[in-house]
């Protein structure tokens, strides 16, 4: 988890922070209660109220570098010296929001074994099973976290991904009206094909390998509501294994500077149903933003810390508030 550190060090160096705006505090409850009522609140942030920019087809313009800032603290002394407070510009006086817990995938009894197993296995959220320890690609929906790019044209949307475990990668979603091959190669980001259902891009992923997870790790950084206020993750524990009958149909909403993101994953040889993912969120990054530079050595498997009788992990800033 060096790589990750310190990929994270940099960004709050170097990278401008998403510049919060100002949103009436009595708008946003203490407790949000489901999906649907926190989909309804980020409508009604400063963000999501902006003018969306369009296309010359009258398309949302989902084009620009996204991402969500961590309120981070850094500063560089004289002798070049880095102190870094990891969540430090949050207002630590606001008590947390309770956020509802992410959905997860409904397995079949024999992969919820292999699921629960793989689970007691980790320390924290790191276990050396992890395929990104490996330096393979995060999959479909994994991959859609953050930061990432965007370039939208009238046949297609390349997504470029910044990933601190992976290095780069990408996807291009075909929206020139083609359909998948019947004869698709499995691979680890699919073939994806999609259509405008009004402000929404549809994309259809099929032709996705066995060897990606779909959740799982330290999961995806939410924006806060307001101002000031401590960003959230959004963590599915069990969101692991999958086949490569796997079968995801995503949606883009642009609102404003904000991208909604949400996604269906179908599995008819390991889930019972299909799993719904928990909405994310990414806000627009300035336009001198860019993408950094990444690349995966695997060699942080073997300093991974395995979980004994005698020693537990404990995440002093992921405990629940008690209200």
């Amino acid at each position: 988890m060096l790589l990750a550190l310190f990929a994270v060090v940099s960004r709050s160096l170097e990278r401008p922070a998403v510049r919060q705006l100002p949103a009436a505090a009595s708008t946003f409850p203490s407790v949000v209660q489901s999906n649907e009522e926190l989909q309804n609140l980020y409508l009604q942030t400063s963000w999501a109220k902006m003018p969306t920019p369009r296309t010359a087809d009258g398309h949302p313009d989902l084009s620009g570098f996204w991402y969500n800032d961590l309120g981070n603290l850094g500063t560089r002394d004289a002798n070049g010296n880095v102190r870094f407070d990891l969540g430090g510009a949050r207002n630590r006086n606001k008590p947390p929001r309770k956020y509802p817990e992410p959905s997860e995938p409904s397995y079949k009894p024999e992969y919820a074994a292999k699921v629960k197993s793989i689970v007691n296995g980790q320390y924290g959220p790191t276990t050396t099973e992890d395929p990104n320890f490996d330096c393979l690609p995060s999959g479909v929906p994994r991959a859609s976290t953050g930061p990432l790019q965007i370039v939208q044209t009238p046949k297609s949307v390349v997504i470029l991904y910044e990933s601190n475990f992976v290095g780069q990668s990408y996807r291009v979603i075909y929206t020139d009206g083609r359909q998948h091959a019947k004869d698709l190669d499995a691979t680890y980001l699919g073939h994806s094909v999609g259509h405008w259902e009004g402000d929404t891009l549809i994309v259809d992923v099929a032709g996705l390998n066995d060897e990606t997870w779909l959740g799982g790790g330290q999961g995806h950084t939410e924006p806060g509501l307001e101002t000031g206020e401590g960003n959230h993750q959004i963590v599915e524990k069990f969101a692991l294994i999958h086949s490569d009958k796997e079968h995801v149909i995503e949606r883009y909403t642009r609102r404003g500077n904000m991208l909604f993101y949400d996604a269906t994953v179908e599995d008819p040889v390991m889930f019972t149903r299909p799993w719904v993912l928990t909405p994310r969120h990414l806000i627009a990054g300035g336009p001198q933003d860019e993408l950094f530079e990444t690349f995966c050595v695997s060699l942080d498997k073997e300093h991974i810390v395995k979980p004994n009788p005698e020693d537990s992990y404990t995440c002093n800033y992921c405990k629940k508030p008690s209200n």
